[in-house]
């Protein structure tokens, strides 16, 4: 209730606020609408890549632990478990993982190529949103630039049209001069953001991917230590 209140009280105490938004709304037209389009895509983006580059379901501690006990799988002398655990996990460690330990690669370094070929489309499954920010981050600037220059067009067409046509109009040269500030102001307002969460996004991404590369890489070295792998003889191919 406190949350669904507050932009009601917020309302009613700015209301000068309130109105000059909707005022700038208003005269910036159809290039105004283009750049709260450009907002609306950027935020829905970021929000999107974030859910979906969290490590605690890219990488769950539960997997992280199951593949670290490759020993005691290979003490036990059946590693079945740990393929049916990873088997009902849908994270993307525990698909990559299965392949680390599936025994279907008779050496580790061409083990290691499967997992790191699977490892970049799991990469660019996650970062396949991350070029709409890009776009938002040249688009909206632009977009402010091009209000700006409708605003100087009306400006200029306004010292034309005074009281008796032969001096300016210093009311329309005003909301003109209104309009092409508003334009630029609300372009970078979305552009700064957009570069913001679109590097912090990539930092993350080149994280996930060291941490994965490390994690594939204990886990294809701990199986290969403990189990051996049926090589299938060239006859059988």
């Amino acid at each position: 209730m406190i949350h669904l209140c507050l932009p009601t009280v917020l309302l009613a105490e700015n209301p000068g606020g309130i109105r000059l938004l909707l005022e700038s709304l208003q005269s910036g037209g159809l290039i105004m609408l283009l750049i709260i389009l450009c907002s609306v895509t950027a935020v829905s983006v970021a929000i999107l890549t974030w859910q979906r580059m969290r490590e605690n379901l890219l990488m769950p501690e539960g997997v992280i632990r199951q593949l670290r006990s490759l020993p005691a799988y290979a003490a036990k002398g059946d590693i079945s478990p740990l393929h049916e655990y990873l088997e009902n996990d849908s994270s993307v460690l525990a698909r990559l993982g299965m392949i680390a330990v599936s025994g279907l690669y008779p050496t580790k370094a061409e083990c290691a190529e499967i997992c790191a070929a699977k490892a970049r489309e799991e990469l660019h499954k996650l970062e396949r949103d991350l070029p709409f920010l890009e776009i938002m981050v040249t688009i909206a600037p632009l977009l402010g630039l091009l209000g700006t220059t409708a605003g100087l067009v009306g400006m200029f067409s306004a010292f034309g049209q005074g009281p008796a046509a032969g001096g300016p109009d210093t009311a329309a040269v005003a909301r003109e001069i209104g309009v092409a500030l508003r334009c630029t102001i609300a372009g970078l307002l979305v552009a700064v953001p957009s570069v913001v969460a679109h590097t912090l996004f990539v930092r993350k991404l080149d994280g996930i991917s060291m941490k994965l590369e490390t994690l594939l890489q204990d886990s294809i070295q701990l199986f290969y230590q403990h189990f051996e792998v049926q090589r299938t003889p060239l006859s059988q191919l």
